[in-house]
């Protein structure tokens, strides 16, 4: 396989403004401020997972909000008061975040859960108190008549992404590695379907998501001579599956899931990792690449801000959050607050150039449609490029 050389991606750190936050309950609230939509003051719920095997990214995900209401043009002008609660990652957690923001707190608006998980103890309650909520997960699909809308690109739209990338570079099969849980359950769905429009052979085998062990099911898919494999699972399990890989000595062009691209999942999986590993992500990623340079400058500035406030890379979990806050501030913007308003504000949004997707909506659909990209990481160098056909 001939290969193009990588073109690297390193972060320029940049000053950021540090933000105090004081407590309130398992949560906390950021600057002071009025909300109900007061002389540009508004509430923000943010329902994130601060304890639980999602905490990382629920940190990750507070202070990408703090960072993105100093330096995203969208947040100019408004004062955005935030509340933080910890929904602890689980459904029941989410539910009584849903009920504390909405109804004690009585926020604008809210943004989260996170998790496809623990959004389906969220839905009911935001449902019935008719409050706007801003998802950012790939896996959540809000009903028609809620006040719920998605902000990142469909889960099939990366699953999509990533078998069609296999094709095109030469495979006929592919071996998938799903997790039992409900992104599990989506993936394969998704993956069987995809993989019959595509003349694709695929093989799947499946792994609970605290499994400690996957070399079973490696064997069993490797034994099937694939030419790619793609382990769709978010979290400790593709941890679990690249170490099953080394074990056994296989060393196979691998796809991940974007949420494995925390600054913690890929040190700790780092002599893990195969000599080829993909992720299909964010249009954005790699700022320097972008045609349109006003959106670069933005994603470079979010990701420069973020290293600085942080320490580390911004995920590209995180950084999809970005479109949810750029979605969140047009609202308010736009709204006064108002939470009738922002419904039918949100239901007549069409083509908004977000920092990654071009989010449109309507009465019927509350879901997100968008091309993702496709990115090789380099675990020895620690780089990122574009990926192509020949493997670079």
């Amino acid at each position: 396989m001939t290969r193009r050389p990588h073109r690297p991606y390193l972060p320029v750190l940049v000053a950021g403004l540090a933000l105090v936050a004081s407590a309130c309950g398992k949560g906390d609230a950021g600057t002071a401020g009025g909300g109900q939509g007061g002389g540009g003051k508004y509430k923000v719920g943010l329902s994130l997972s601060l304890t639980g095997p999602a905490a990382a990214v629920g940190r990750d995900f507070k202070s990408a909000f703090e960072v993105f209401r100093e330096v995203a043009p969208e947040a100019k002008g408004l004062k955005l008061e935030y509340v933080v609660c910890d929904d602890r990652s689980t459904p029941d957690g989410a539910a009584a975040c849903a009920r504390k923001l909405t109804v004690q707190q009585r926020v604008d608006i809210v943004f989260g859960p996170l998790l496809a998980g623990t959004y389906a103890g969220a839905a009911p309650v935001l449902k019935r108190a008719q409050v706007v909520s801003i998802e950012p997960s790939p896996y959540v699909r809000p009903d028609p008549g809620t006040p719920i809308f998605a902000t990142a690109a469909r889960a099939e739209d990366a699953d999509r992404r990533t078998l069609e990338f296999a094709k095109k570079r030469g495979a006929g099969r592919v071996g998938v590695l799903a997790t039992t849980d409900v992104s599990g359950e989506s993936a394969v769905k998704n993956v069987r379907t995809i993989a019959a429009d595509l003349g694709l052979k695929v093989d799947i085998e499946r792994m609970g998501p605290a499994d400690v062990d996957a070399t079973a099911q490696l064997n069993t898919l490797t034994s099937k001579k694939p030419d790619m494999l793609y382990i769709p699972a978010p979290g400790a399990a593709s941890a679990v599956a690249l170490k099953g890989l080394k074990q056994l000595g296989v060393d196979l062009p691998t796809a991940l899931n974007w949420a494995n691209t925390t600054n913690e999942f890929l040190t700790a999986a780092k002599s893990a990792f195969p000599s080829e590993v993909y992720y299909a992500g964010l249009p954005a990623w790699l700022p320097d690449e972008l045609e349109d340079s006003k959106r670069g400058e933005q994603a470079r500035r979010f990701q420069q801000a973020f290293q600085k406030r942080t320490g580390k890379p911004v995920s590209m979990a995180v950084q999809n959050g970005y479109a949810g806050f750029q979605v969140l501030a047009l609202t308010l913007k736009n709204t006064g607050g108002q939470r009738a308003e922002a419904v039918k504000y949100l239901e007549s949004l069409h083509g908004f150039q977000s920092l990654d997707w071009k989010i449109s909506y309507s009465p019927s659909d509350h879901t997100l449609r968008g091309e993702y990209g496709m990115f090789r990481y380099d675990a020895t160098t620690g780089r990122w490029s574009t990926a192509t056909e020949a493997g670079a």
